[in-house]
Formats: structure tokens, C-alpha cells, sequence
């Protein structure tokens, strides 16, 4: 798991990588940040999690995460609809769902700007 600071130092951004022995490496290690770390606000990307793995980091750290700050918020970053939907089913007080935008390189915002442009005439 890595973690950035953002620029404020407001929200911390953390990313679950693969494991290859056991979902529950990424949880404890989950756990241990927040119990260690102030960081009311995080966003965790777990988009590179399959449906089963991502529900379970999701509940389990969520829960973990309002039990320390019960006014705070985790932002999760998911590969896709399914995953989103699954997970809002179980109303999370503080977790908000989001898919994550693949990012896109140079030329392709240029190309898409000009496009938009071009509409706008």
C-alpha cells in the first residue's frame, strides 16, 4: 500500500496493490494506518482489486475508519460499475464510491478539447 500527502495535507491517497497471499495483508496494513495516522479524509484506490477483494477492504477498513473519526470520509476508487453498485448496497455512512477515470495522455486531451471546440462554433 503507498500513500501520498496532497497538497493542503487535508486528505491523504492511498493505493491497494495486488497480494498475492492474502487480502486480509492489505486490510491489516489498512488498519494500522489509520490507527497510526491522522488522516480523517483518505482516498484509497482499489481499483486494481477484483469484486470479492475490494467489498472486503472496502467494509472492513470503512468500519475500521469510522470507528476513529466518525465525521470522517473515504473516498474509494473503483475499476468499474459493478464493483460501485455492489458496494453502495451496503450504505456506507462514510464512504463514497467512485469510478476511476483511466488517465489520459497529452495528445489525447488536446484532441478531445479541439473536438469540443470545433461543436461550440
Amino acid at each position: 500500500m503507498a500513500d501520498t500527502e496532497s497538497l493542503y495535507g487535508q486528505e491523504i491517497n492511498l493505493k491497494v496493490g495486488n497480494y498475492r497471499q492474502s487480502i486480509f495483508e492489505a486490510i491489516d496494513e489498512a488498519k494500522h494506518f489509520i490507527s497510526h495516522n491522522h488522516c480523517p479524509f483518505l482516498n484509497v484506490d482499489i481499483s486494481g482489486l477484483n469484486l470479492i477483494d475490494a467489498i472486503k477492504v472496502c467494509v472492513l477498513s470503512t468500519t475500521f475508519h469510522y470507528t476513529k473519526y466518525c465525521n470522517g470520509k473515504i473516498k474509494w476508487l473503483v475499476k468499474d460499475t459493478t464493483i460501485k453498485e455492489q458496494i453502495e448496497l451496503l450504505k456506507l455512512d462514510n464512504a463514497q464510491i467512485v469510478i476511476k477515470q483511466p488517465r489520459q495522455n497529452f495528445n489525447d486531451s488536446t484532441e478531445n478539447r479541439a473536438k469540443k471546440l470545433r461543436l461550440c462554433k
